[in-house]
This record gives structure tokens, C-alpha cells and sequence, in this order.
């Protein structure tokens, strides 16, 4: 069974009517720390350097390795490059790829610590830090377009709409049923004309389909297909940090950790008739009025936005056993975060002749509670004195205790559940970095991490079993999943490079670049779709994605 994506809202009969599903929990429980420069300089292997701002996110402890209070912020330009590929149907092999970039300017990190001397020891410090870290960046872009005369967004819509009277389809009262929930699309589609109906009631062709004289439909001509997605926003952590240093051998530190995310995702999908005279249509009015033209062109557009706050905790450590050698760990409870939801599609045809017609659905909305996952971090590091260090951590995560909530309804999720809790697992992310000081003030910097995926598969019948194949079957014992799954080989990479300025006196900065190629993802616009016996297959759109964050620290000691 092939592994796609269907844009858009994604609900599945197998999931029930909610729209969440496992890949929520990845992107709202994601963790990428940003933070400073010198953080991202390192490759984020900083659970046991600690002193900088940027490093109390991975480790709490690290506010009270600095021997000063500080306040540093950290603007960045966040660039992200992708390449989208088109392919007509899982056959076919992808064109060449369209290029497609975006840049935002961005804050990832801006904080303030306090430090004050222990009375009773001239070793021993407390350290109170506010913060607020970048833990995850939604900057995305992509458009890749192909020629399909095969199958159509529009025909698609209207075989999920077969068999739903006219006067049902057509009513405002139809969003109010949670059981039409993955039927907004063709509610809003039959309203302004992208499928209308025919013959007997409940019949449904697509505006860019034609008619034989026997019932059959079907696209008469080629259609240039486009699929244009924008994804924007930024997953945030505001934390509360206290620490102490004792002796300046061990070093203790808490977090209260705030985060909030805002993350809005716009999908827009046309298609063009390359020649408009090979789609006539005839519409027939209700006083027997006729009107003869040819469709020209038709867009669907979907905008999902998510609002989320939480709450966590975390306790880190760092021990010095003895000179030059740091090790580090950390553990971060579970994240209860409350995400809030809103969705709309909407649309516009257009025919030769000039008539145009355009609206939209109702905007929907939902609130539920996600848990993601705790977090493990152990860190090592080696100091070479004051020429530069060494350092390597590693986190896990596993996201088979992930946990959607309803407050309403205790069993709203117990299918979504437990297909996360079979389709995901461990997490790990390993990172790098190495700090080598050219002068008393001057230091350059370089990273590498690696993040694999949670996601599982299994195999059934010879063939790959994926999230989306779950169904009740399984649900309810009725089959078994064999053996314990095999993970997705999804892995993202990440470089980076940096320069550390620390002259004499309050004043410091830092500077670097990193650069992250993401897994390559493989889409459909839509569902395919079945008419007189014979599949219709929806194109594939592949996408390749690239992101280059560039981060200014400036810092002031006190």
C-alpha cells in the first residue's frame, strides 16, 4: 500500500468524523530549538556547555553556568527553498521540479537572567531567568503544476457527493451534522456550481466533466493542474528558569515551560482547460431557459489555521567530575497543550462566456486537548581549556504515548489513539557541535544534528501497512498488526556554522547560519475516485523542502 498524503482536510471514514490524526501530534509536538546563535552554531549539542541564554530550553541548569546576569536577543531571517515535482498517476514519473521560495523575519529567542552570589559560599550562585526559545519554524512554500486530461479535483468532489439529495446538499442546516463533516468541500462546491446535478436527484457532475448520452461522465480534454500550498508560523516557548551552582562543579536547574503556537496552513488548487471548446457545457434552468458555454477554469481553496497553549515541566542537570569533561542530562514532563482549530474552503468557476461564480463553506472550528510526548536529553562535552570544546547530545522521545483529548467526550479519540499509539514510536536526535576559540575574543563554531522519524509501518500481506490502512478491523482485535513495526526512513539532517565575538567588557555577539533538508513528501490534491467500474487516480505532487535560518545574537552581561 503506497504512502500519500491527501491535501486538504484530512478525515478518513476509518478515523471517524475528528480531523486530527498522529501527524497533529508531530507537528504540534515537535521540538526544534532555535534559541541563540550559539546555540544553532553548536548544532543545539549544548545540554552540557550551558552559560548561554539559548541553552536553558535543552537543559535548565545552563543559566547558572554563566558567572553574570545577561540579556541577549536574537532577530533571524528564516528562508525556506523547495522543489515540487508532478506526476499523473503512481505509474508515471515525475517532471521536472518547480523551485519555490519564501523568506520571513523572524525573533527566536530574546531573554534576561538574573544571578546573585550565595552568602555562604563564593562558589555558589542562584540564577532567575526569563526566555523565550523558537522551538519550531512553519516556513514553507511550494507550487508544482502538470497536465492531466484523466481525472478531476471537480469529478472527484462530485463522486463524494453521490447519493445526497439536491435540497440536502444545498442546505445551510447541512454543516450542522458532524456526520457531513468530510463533505463541506462538495456542500460549498454544489453551491457556487464546481459540481452540479443532473438527471435523477442526487446525481453529480463536475464542472469539468461532460456528459455521454448514456450517463457517463468524464474530463473531455487536458486541464493544466496546479497545487499551491503555503505554510506559515512558529511553535514558542516562554520559560520560567531557576538554577543554582554549587561549587561550580554541579549545576541544578527547573523550567516552567510555557509554550504557544500559531500555525496557519492555505491550500489553493486549480485547474485550466487548455482548450476551452472541448468542455461544453448546458445548463438547464428551472423556467426551461437554456445556456450553452465551455468551462474555462475553477479553483478550491482551503485555509486551516491552529492556536495552541501549554504547559510543561523540566529538570536538568550538569556535572563536572573533574577538568575538561561536562555531562548533562535533562527530562521534560509531557506537554498538555489546548489547540483550537478553524477551517474553510471556498472557490470560484469561471466559463467562456464570461459568467463567473464564487463563495465559501462555513468556517468550522474545534478545541481539544493534545498530550505529547516527555523528553529524555543526555548530553556529553570536553573543553580544551580556553582554546574550544567538543560536545554531543542526544534526545527521545516517544510518541505512542501521545493522547488527543475531548473534554466533551471521553471516547472522541479512542480510534485515533490507538492508531497513534501502533503507528508511531521512538524519536531520537543527535547532535554535534564544536567550538574553537582563534583569539581571546573570536571564536568559530560548527553543528550537525540528525532527527528520525516516529513513524511506523508494518507489513501485511507482502505489502507495506501504514497509518492510514488502520480500519476497525484491528480497532477492535478483530486482526492482529504483526511484530512490533518498522520505522519510516524519514529522516531530517541538519549543518550549521557560526562565529562567537566576546571582547572585554558587557558587550557580545554572535552570528550563524543553518541549513535543514527535510524528507521528501508525496501528496495528492485528492482522492481517487471510481465511475462505471474504472478508477480514476489523482496526480502526485513530490516535494523536496530545504530551510536556511540565519541568526544574529546580541548580548549584554551585567
Amino acid at each position: 500500500m503506497k504512502r500519500y498524503i491527501v491535501s486538504g482536510l484530512l478525515v478518513l471514514s476509518s478515523l471517524g468524523l475528528s480531523a486530527q490524526s498522529m501527524y497533529d501530534a508531530y507537528t504540534f509536538g515537535a521540538t526544534d530549538y532555535l534559541g541563540t546563535a550559539r546555540v544553532v552554531g553548536l548544532g543545539g549539542a549544548v545540554g552540557a556547555v550551558g552559560s548561554d541564554l539559548g541553552t536553558i530550553g535543552v537543559n535548565p541548569a545552563g543559566s547558572a553556568v554563566a558567572s553574570y546576569s545577561q540579556f541577549v536577543v536574537s532577530p533571524s531571517l528564516s528562508m525556506s527553498r523547495t522543489q515540487t515535482s508532478y506526476a499523473l498517476n503512481p505509474s508515471s514519473n515525475y517532471g521536472a521540479a518547480n523551485k519555490t521560495g519564501r523568506n520571513k523575519i523572524k525573533l527566536p529567542n530574546i531573554g534576561l537572567t538574573t544571578r546573585f552570589n550565595s552568602i555562604l559560599s563564593s562558589d555558589a550562585s542562584v540564577t532567575f531567568g526569563f526566555v523565550m526559545n523558537t522551538t519550531y519554524d512553519y516556513n514553507y512554500e511550494h507550487s508544482g503544476s502538470g497536465v492531466n486530461g484523466y481525472s478531476s479535483k471537480f469529478a472527484e468532489m462530485a463522486r463524494a457527493a453521490q447519493g445526497i439529495t439536491n435540497e440536502a446538499l444545498g442546505s445551510s442546516s447541512f454543516y450542522d451534522n458532524s456526520a457531513n463533516s468530510s463533505l463541506w468541500d462538495a456542500a460549498m462546491g454544489y453551491k457556487i456550481g464546481l459540481i452540479n446535478g443532473y438527471g435523477a436527484d442526487g446525481n453529480y457532475v463536475g464542472c469539468t466533466e461532460v456528459l455521454t448520452s448514456d450517463g457517463r461522465r468524464y474530463v473531455p480534454g487536458n486541464l493544466n493542474q496546479r497545487s499551491h500550498q503555503i505554510t506559515s508560523g512558529v511553535k514558542n516557548d516562554i520559560i520560567l528558569n531557576l538554577a543554582w551552582n554549587f561549587s561550580n562543579k554541579f549545576y541544578l536547574g527547573f523550567n516552567l515551560g510555557l509554550p504557544y503556537l500559531g500555525y496557519e496552513n492555505v491550500e489553493r488548487y486549480s485547474e485550466v482547460a487548455q482548450v476551452v471548446e472541448e468542455f461544453p457545457i448546458q445548463f438547464t434552468y428551472s423556467d426551461g431557459s437554456v445556456q450553452n458555454t465551455y468551462f474555462d477554469n475553477a479553483t478550491y481553496q482551503y485555509n486551516y489555521t491552529a492556536a495552541g497553549s501549554g504547559m510543561y515541566g523540566k529538570v536538568g542537570a550538569i556535572y563536572l567530575p573533574f577538568a575538561g569533561l561536562r555531562l548533562g542530562f535533562a527530562y521534560q514532563t509531557p506537554t498538555v497543550m489546548d489547540i483550537t482549530e478553524t477551517w474553510m474552503h471556498s472557490g470560484r468557476v469561471a466559463y467562456a462566456d464570461g459568467s463567473a461564480y464564487s463563495g465559501s463553506s462555513r468556517e468550522g472550528s474545534y478545541k481539544y486537548t493534545v498530550v505529547t510526548p516527555r523528553h529524555f536529553d543526555f548530553a556529553l562535552a570536553y573543553t580544551f581549556g580556553r582554546k574550544g570544546l567538543i560536545s554531543a547530545d542526544v534526545s527521545i522521545e516517544d510518541y505512542s504515548s501521545v493522547r488527543f483529548i475531548d473534554s466533551y467526550d471521553d471516547s472522541a479519540f479512542n480510534f485515533v489513539n490507538a492508531a497513534t499509539s501502533a503507528f508511531s514510536g521512538r524519536t531520537y536526535n543527535y547532535r554535534i557541535g564544536a567550538e574553537f576559540n582563534l583569539t581571546s575574543n573570536l571564536a568559530i563554531r560548527g553543528g550537525a544534528n540528525i532527527l528520525t522519524s516516529a513513524e511506523k509501518y508494518y507489513m501485511v500481506g507482502g505489502e507495506k501497512f501504514y497509518y492510514s490502512d488502520y480500519n476497525d478491523d484491528y480497532y477492535y482485535g478483530r486482526k492482529e498488526l504483526p511484530g512490533n513495526g518498522s520505522y519510516v526512513n524519514d529522516i531530517r539532517y541538519s549543518y550549521s556554522l557560526g562565529l562567537g565575538y566576546n571582547p572585554t567588557g558587557s558587550f557580545f555577539a554572535d552570528f550563524a547560519v543553518r541549513w535543514t533538508t527535510m524528507p521528501s513528501t508525496t501528496y495528492q490534491p485528492y482522492y481517487n475516485y471510481t465511475d462505471s467500474g474504472v478508477e480514476y487516480y489523482s496526480p502526485l505532487y513530490r516535494v523536496n523542502k530545504t530551510l536556511l535560518n540565519a541568526v544574529l545574537t546580541l548580548g549584554w552581561r551585567f
